[in-house]
């Protein structure tokens, strides 16, 4: 049996990880890749302090349903410091028939005569090494160290690995920019439903609102975040606040009756339609709310979840983006929500204004009430579209 090992910290494991071991198990016909997370890395101290066991979890979403490649706990069922050493020598007691193949990056590959017993390594393995975009130094020249060293037997993968780095993955996150094309989408919800590699500030918030929402609210707020921040990359917009407008507009989504007493500890007097669906008082109470209780100062948020349910007239860019996040989620699941993704794809205010028909043509279909709100606010924004569209004709 040939197995390949793939040690690293994966944190978070990304899309360059996958591809490259699934590449390197085609091109040396290996029968399995151990994707091996470190528990306690000798080389550095990880960053983020996300521990092992959450780490190896991410990885085994990530390769659920890839053909060869299998999250190892390895590991992490053993004290102290984790040494690749020691790692190859359990999986030849497991395995005492097997053909090793280490698979490192140039930069380790270089390293790799500093390693823990790098003479009885490298007589236990082959060495795979795969070139990494922006890396100095040469594959050749290390090989050439390697072979003359300690008689190793090292062999090149045929292709550069792709330009990601889990570095990179946890700045983009910590700065509110989308990583949906650098990590595997469970990975992405498995990280935000966590606050992994988040502010402290926002991994703050995230612990608070968990605990006063539902699991399936939790989960849909953190849906509608990650939307958000997407969305505002996409059209230009503050992704630091598209993030906690998302991560809070629903922060008052309460049962009927506390929604009511929290109306009245804010002097909010609801009216006919509100009474008989206190829902409906969510987004104003959520705007208080998150001023309140979670901090925010910040009008253009504030405003965003005051009006991310009705919508108002003269919407700006930050409205638009968290009331269509709110709709079009990943946890969403209802007729027509992927022609609204589709749309948002590449317009918002269109992708905005069908969000408006659609909900309008539910009320309508389920015979419900039409706040006079929301309904003012839709014409206003099919206006503005008409007019858009006839200045540009």
């Amino acid at each position: 049996m040939k197995i390949g090992l793939f040690g690293g910290s994966f944190n978070p494991i990304h899309n360059g990880h996958i591809d490259l071991a699934a590449r390197v198990r085609v091109q040396f016909g290996l029968d399995r890749v151990l994707l091996t997370v470190a528990k306690d890395p000798p080389h550095k101290q990880l960053a983020g302090n996300v521990d092992a066991a959450a780490r190896l979890r991410m990885a085994e979403a990530a390769l659920a349903d890839a053909e060869g490649l299998e999250a190892s706990g390895l590991e992490l069922h053993r004290e102290g410091k984790s040494y690749t050493v020691d790692t190859v020598r359990g999986l030849l007691y497991l395995y005492p028939d097997a053909e090793i193949f280490l698979m490192v990056g140039e930069d380790m590959l270089q390293n790799l005569p500093s390693w823990r017993e790098a003479e009885t390594l490298l007589s236990l393995v082959t060495v795979i090494a795969t070139a990494r975009p922006g890396v100095e130094g040469t594959l050749e020249e290390a090989a050439a160290v390697l072979r003359r060293r300690f008689h190793a037997k090292v062999f090149f993968a045929s292709f550069v690995g792709q330009d990601v780095s889990s570095t990179m993955v946890r700045q983009y996150i910590a700065e509110a920019k989308p990583v949906s094309g650098l990590i595997p989408s469970e990975v992405e919800r498995i990280v935000y439903e966590n606050a992994y590699y988040q502010e402290e500030t926002v991994s703050a918030m995230q612990e608070k609102l968990r605990l006063s929402l539902n699991k399936k609210r939790y989960e849909h707020s953190i849906g509608t975040m990650r939307e958000a921040i997407t969305l505002a990359h996409r059209f230009g917009a503050d992704g630091k606040k598209a993030r906690l407008a998302g991560l809070l507009h629903d922060c008052a989504r309460f049962k009927q009756e506390l929604l009511l007493l929290l109306a009245e500890r804010y002097g909010l007097k609801p009216d006919t339609y509100e009474r008989e669906v206190p829902e409906l008082l969510h987004d104003r109470l959520g705007a208080l709310l998150a001023r309140d209780e979670y901090g925010i100062a910040d009008e253009e948020i504030l405003d965003a979840i005051r009006c991310h349910q009705l919508c108002r007239e003269n919407m700006t860019l930050l409205d638009k983006i968290i009331y269509l996040a709110d709709k079009i989620e990943p946890t969403r699941d209802y007729p027509g929500v992927d022609a609204l993704r589709a749309i948002a794809e590449k317009d918002l205010d269109r992708a905005v204004l069908a969000c408006m028909d659609s909900v309008h043509e539910h009320l309508v279909r389920e015979e419900k009430h039409i706040k006079p709100e929301g309904e003012t606010a839709r014409k206003a924004f099919r206006k503005m579209m008409e007019e858009k569209e006839n200045k540009t004709n």
